[in-house]
């Protein structure tokens, strides 16, 4: 029987949990105490999946899961906490190198989805290994596999980047404007012919390009007046601030040396690095225009939104200074399709359901 770890020091918290995955055929294990959990891990059978809440007295659920790793580097770690506290799970990524960030309050059947896909990850690793030392004459056999294996990383690095975003967008600030970025980038790169695997690295991007304003107060963030002198220093700190979040994530490595220079111009006289003309990749400079359209048409709290002919112009007017010029001109020609392309970018709003209907499909399900 498969074995989870639960950590968290709300006990109604961990009956949930147990509850739910005692249901399911698994052997579920607590713990209130970080402190309790990791003596769990020195000395009993190993845990397929280790989840842990963020916000915990003695040690915050990043610690506890970078020891949890050092103890038993085969299980799969979850962070389950508040999208508040999406900071959290950037500080757990980088330190505990986390399979799935799960906000609270959980959907039942999207827990039970994450934490299955985990458990079949970690058979399919172990499997693999056993195959790897019994095997390992048959080369072609093992390349195959292991493709295969890259692949699922490639997949839930992608699952991971939409959590995220998802928390993002929660937070309120731009909802939905990485989404409408990513998606006009992808149609642009492919007008410029830009190879698939540089289209996967510039969605990535798009999609994170903005994850350093986590670390931006929202006094600035929200501010519906102009920015102060002061207030933009920090604001444009958020490429530096988003690339350093992203540290040590092997498969976001390309993405975020775009998330550094999204905000990089042709002339030099952009931000952080002041980087010009071919020291820019083709990536950045279609990920700057993208960006600063969508930014212009969608608006700010401290900056109104304008008509899509009027920045399109804009961005015409500052083609050769500003943005390259064969960029802005490939955007032009695909004017009729931006707002289209806009459209479909953002998702649909989940089902809203009253307590009454959450309470019936809650006592359903045990």
């Amino acid at each position: 029987m498969d074995r989870l770890l639960f950590v968290d020091d709300e006990p109604f918290v961990l009956r949930a949990l147990k509850r739910t995955f005692e249901l399911e055929g698994f052997e579920v294990v607590t713990a209130q105490r970080p402190a309790d959990a990791l003596e769990l891990l020195q000395k009993g059978p190993g845990f397929v999946v280790i989840g842990s809440d963020y916000r915990m007295p003695e040690m915050n659920g990043a610690e506890f899961l970078q020891r949890a790793r050092e103890l038993a580097p085969q299980s799969y770690r979850l962070l389950i906490s508040a999208v508040e506290e999406f900071h959290a799970a950037v500080d757990s990524i980088n330190r505990g190198e986390i399979y799935r960030f799960v906000p609270k309050p959980w959907d039942r059947d999207d827990l039970l989805t994450i934490v299955r896909g985990a458990v079949d990850d970690y058979h399919l690793r172990r499997n693999y290994q056993e195959m790897t030392a019994l095997l390992h004459s048959k080369n072609a056999e093992l390349s195959t596999l292991n493709k295969n294996l890259e692949q699922k990383v490639v997949e839930r690095t992608h699952d991971l980047i939409e959590a995220l975003v998802t928390a993002l967008d929660g937070r309120g600030a731009e909802a939905v404007h990485s989404r409408k970025v990513a998606a006009f980038s992808m149609r642009l790169g492919r007008e410029l012919s830009l190879p698939d695997p540089e289209l996967t690295i510039l969605e990535q991007a798009a999609l994170i390009h903005d994850v350093g304003k986590i670390a931006i107060p929202d006094s600035i963030l929200r501010k519906t007046g102009n920015l102060t002198p002061d207030e933009w220093v920090e604001m444009k700190r958020h490429p530096e601030l988003g690339y350093r979040m992203l540290a040590n994530i092997p498969f976001l490595e390309q993405a975020r040396r775009l998330v550094l220079t999204h905000h990089e111009r042709l002339d030099g006289k952009g931000y952080p690095l002041g980087l010009a003309g071919d020291q820019l990749p083709l990536s950045a400079r279609i990920l700057h225009v993208c960006e600063a359209y969508e930014s212009m048409t969608g608006g700010r709290s401290f900056r109104a939104s304008r008509p899509p002919p009027e920045v399109r112009e804009e961005l015409a007017r500052c083609a050769g200074t500003q943005f390259d010029p064969a960029v802005v001109s490939a955007f032009v020609r695909l004017a009729a399709e931006w707002e289209e392309i806009g459209r479909a970018a953002v998702p649909a709003p989940p089902p809203e359901q009253s307590l009454a209907n959450l309470k019936a499909s809650f006592l359903a399900s045990r």
